[in-house]
């Protein structure tokens, strides 16, 4: 069977492009945009919490893998990957600069403590308006939605996500978010909290989301729903077309090293 992959944009081959390059200083110009304009000093936002809320569509699929540079730039480090003796390192480190000469590490500086969040998500996408009704039950007539990607793995030091094939219909994806049953509108929105807002935002404004803060130097995560998918695909199919496996699909997508 072949299988047709849509048109996508690779990621940089290059782990420093990838956090520090093209990707990042777009984010950096877009956030800089929006915080020239002071919206802080507009009277209904003066002495409340500014959050400005992005989304990735640069390139044809690179919100699969551009997510990595926007928290780069935020919070002023890169991840470095190395083979040791056959162990597989990770390593964070701090880099004050992005490739183009740009300051890194915008929730590093005191200036910008008028922005009191960033939200992402890199499921802001045609896809998910067919997922969200057929995995609560919409009929589906003749067709068969499938997900596949890379679950999040929260284990300390993981390096790649968890590849996972599931029909949107089926009982088992609805129970990836077993307050509902179903995949609920807000999977996959983050929000980056800047440590030093001067208004910080409270989880309970936005209680369904991942909300990523910076404690003792460690930028670490509280999600709402146990599963996090980290980056994914929909593909539909004619209900009575062979299910691809999720090796064949993954080797078609080619999906991002991380």
């Amino acid at each position: 069977m072949s299988i047709l992959a849509p048109r996508r944009s690779p990621p940089p081959a290059d782990r420093h492009e990838r956090f520090l390059g093209a990707a990042a200083e777009r984010f950096a110009r877009t956030i800089q945009n929006k915080l020239d304009k002071r919206y802080e000093s507009l009277p209904h936002v003066e002495g409340k919490p500014l959050i400005l809320a992005l989304a990735d569509f640069h390139a044809p699929s690179s919100m699969l893998w551009s997510r990595e540079s926007l928290i780069s730039y935020l919070y002023g480090f890169a991840v470095h990957s190395s083979a040791h003796r056959g162990t597989h390192l990770i390593t964070v480190e701090e880099e004050t600069s992005l490739l183009s000469g740009r300051p890194n590490g915008l929730f590093t500086l005191m200036e910008n403590a008028h922005l009191s969040a960033v939200i992402f998500t890199n499921a802001c996408t045609v896809p998910k308006l067919s997922r969200v009704p057929i995995s609560g039950g919409a009929h589906l007539d003749g067709y068969r939605y499938l997900r596949f990607g890379e679950f999040f793995d929260r284990s300390p030091g993981a390096s790649r996500g968890i590849p996972f094939l599931l029909d949107v219909a089926s009982s088992d994806y609805g129970q990836l978010w077993p307050q509902y049953g179903y995949e609920p509108w807000s999977a996959e929105v983050e929000v980056f909290h800047n440590p030093m807002a001067l208004y910080p935002v409270p989880n309970e404004l936005i209680p369904e989301v991942t909300h990523w803060r910076e404690v003792n130097g460690r930028v670490e995560c509280e999600s709402f729903f146990d599963v996090s998918i980290l980056r994914s695909r929909t593909l539909v199919l004619s209900a009575n077309a062979k299910v691809p496996s999720l090796d064949e699909l993954l080797t078609a997508a080619s999906p991002p090293e991380l």
